[in-house]
């Protein structure tokens, strides 16, 4: 399944397969709205398959967004895929349940 990012009143909703092909792609998208937003919120519910070179990629938007004293939110801790690979790759910090 393509992937794209549709923003749902402020909650950037990622859906598809977010994989190695198009996880540079989704890196600079959300860089991008780092640069120019306060606070931006992920919403990983509808993904369909992550692989590793995606999870390098979330967690290289959460290390700029913590260096740059921006607040992310990553939601989807119910999508059972996106959950067991955080968890597998020691990723689960994060998500963010305070939103």
């Amino acid at each position: 399944m393509e992937l794209h990012i549709q923003n749902r009143q402020g909650t950037f909703e990622v859906i598809g397969d977010f994989t190695s092909i198009n996880a540079e792609k989704v890196k600079d998208y959300f860089n991008y709205l780092l640069d120019h937003y306060e606070e931006v919120i992920i919403c990983l519910k509808k993904v369909k398959e992550i692989d590793k070179k995606a999870l390098n990629a979330l967690n290289e938007i959460y290390k700029k967004a913590s260096k740059r004293s921006k607040i992310l939110f990553v939601l989807g801790k119910e999508n059972k895929i996106v959950s067991k690979a955080f968890k597998n790759n020691q990723l689960t910090h994060i998500f963010r349940n305070d939103y």
